[in-house]
């Protein structure tokens, strides 16, 4: 079983929507994946109560379960041990609060990988680096290898100068630069409907770039 934390300083980077479309793409490829929502706003859980509301869209194809990380890292390592053994599960997903206060660092701490979503903004760019802090601080904790760390480009406008230029603002930050998500409708529209990218738009470009991040993190994973 293999951990993957989604995490930043802030809100508004498409963390929640990132992590609920990665599970999905991970899981149509054959993976058995849970999504643990620890993010106090509970987005992730909340979007998947959406798809099982009457006349509502069908169920999303992954389990959300949320999760406090409050309790300390050996409690929230036994509740992920648990829910992964229950479900079988080969990869768990974290929505990782949006505060990186000590249940970042927790999640950090026991993640494999730790993706960092980053928008096309001054703002969001100071925010991740203290995120890759974070995680960094849990490598030199762990073993000095772990989590591994990749820089998500999120809410890309294609064809901007702000989407073109944001994969060599984030190369300062030392850490790979995984394959960019897009700002498209079609992910908004999936998200009031209940649905992940998926279901409801499988042949969409915002489907590809989701393919192409789970290859990326598959790829990092089995080194």
């Amino acid at each position: 079983m293999h951990i993957i934390s989604l995490m930043n300083l802030k809100g508004g980077v498409g963390k929640t929507t990132i992590a609920l479309n990665l599970a999905a793409t991970l899981a149509d490829q054959g993976q058995r994946v849970v999504l643990v929502d620890a993010d106090p706003q509970q987005s992730a859980t909340q979007w998947a109560q959406q798809g099982q509301t009457p006349g509502g869209a069908a169920a999303l194809q992954i389990a959300v379960h949320p999760l406090q990380t409050g309790g300390g890292a050996l409690q929230f390592q036994a509740a992920l041990k648990q829910l992964a053994q229950a479900a079988q599960a080969t990869l768990v997903v974290i929505d990782c609060p949006p505060e990186l206060a000590d249940p970042a660092l927790v999640a950090a701490l026991l993640s494999d990988i730790v993706l960092v979503p980053v928008t096309p903004s001054p703002l969001d760019l100071w925010a991740a680096k203290h995120a890759v802090a974070t995680a960094q601080e849990a490598r030199t904790l762990r073993d000095g290898r772990t989590p591994l760390i990749s820089l998500v480009p999120s809410k890309l406008l294609p064809h901007t100068i702000l989407a073109r230029d944001l994969p060599a603002a984030l190369a300062a930050l030392a850490e790979p630069v995984a394959p960019g998500i897009s700002q498209r409708v079609a992910l908004i529209e999936a998200i009031v409907l209940g649905q992940t990218i998926r279901t409801y738009a499988k042949t969409s470009p915002a489907a590809a770039e989701f393919a192409a991040l789970a290859q990326h993190t598959l790829r990092r994973l089995q080194r």
